[in-house]
């Protein structure tokens, strides 16, 4: 009982804590894109709307989240006398909270935007006028893959350094180019050229699938790494 008691904690305290740096992401975000859209004509980039547009920039602060969430907070946990798998089980559910609620966010503004702008036409993976609602799901399970990946990279660097630390890097953007490829392949500017990347379609349920068990094998890669890794006291 105690352990899940640590858990839920450590669950609501991570959360509300990146609730807290949320909170500025997502206003300087929507600034931005009010400039943008009042001085690029581009018909376009006006169709898309705030809610692709938010998409990028929540994907980046959860990847650099992610990538901090060792070094920061295992180590304050531990000095608190909670297990490692008690942190790290609270920072997994943190994160699912985190990346579905900040993606839920962009989508009630862009619903508002919607309902005062009657020209959005958002085009994706999923071709023109999506549903919003799979949108949204789609978008929150790849958030939670950056922060993860973000994840497993500040873990690599944590226990072993940076030479191997380097490897861990390289095995993320891999990850991140397979679950890019699953989508819009947005990257496909620095991965195009990687064979097995190019020529094949994927389904969304295969997509959905596909980034869902690379979360879970990252996740499984992260849980291994922290689990007897020696917490830097200093």
């Amino acid at each position: 009982m105690k352990s899940k008691n640590n858990i839920f904690k450590i669950a609501m305290d991570l959360s509300w804590l990146k609730f807290t740096w949320a909170l500025w992401v997502i206003p300087i975000v929507f600034i931005v894109y009010t400039i943008l859209r009042s001085i690029n004509g581009e018909e376009k980039f006006i169709q898309q709307g705030f809610f692709p547009f938010v998409y990028g920039p929540i994907k980046i602060f959860m990847l650099v989240v992610g990538i901090i969430s060792v070094a920061g907070f295992l180590t304050f946990y531990v000095k608190q006398g909670i297990p490692r798998k008690d942190y790290f089980y609270g920072q997994a559910i943190s994160a699912v909270i985190v990346s579905f609620s900040m993606m839920l966010v962009g989508l009630i503004i862009a619903l508002v935007e919607k309902g005062f702008v009657s020209d959005i036409h958002i085009e994706s993976y999923l071709g023109q006028d999506p549903s919003w609602l799979l949108l949204f799901f789609i978008y929150s399970l790849n958030v939670l893959g950056y922060f993860v990946v973000g994840w497993l990279i500040g873990a690599g660097f944590y226990r072993f350094g940076v030479l191997i630390g380097m490897a861990y890097i390289a095995l993320a953007v891999l990850i991140l180019s397979i679950i890019d490829r699953f989508w819009a392949f947005e990257l496909k500017d620095i991965f195009g050229k990687i064979h097995f990347l190019n020529g094949i379609e994927f389904s969304v349920a295969i997509s959905f699938l596909g980034t869902f068990l690379l979360i879970l094998f990252v996740l499984w890669i992260n849980r291994i790494t922290l689990k007897k890794v020696a917490v830097k006291m200093k």
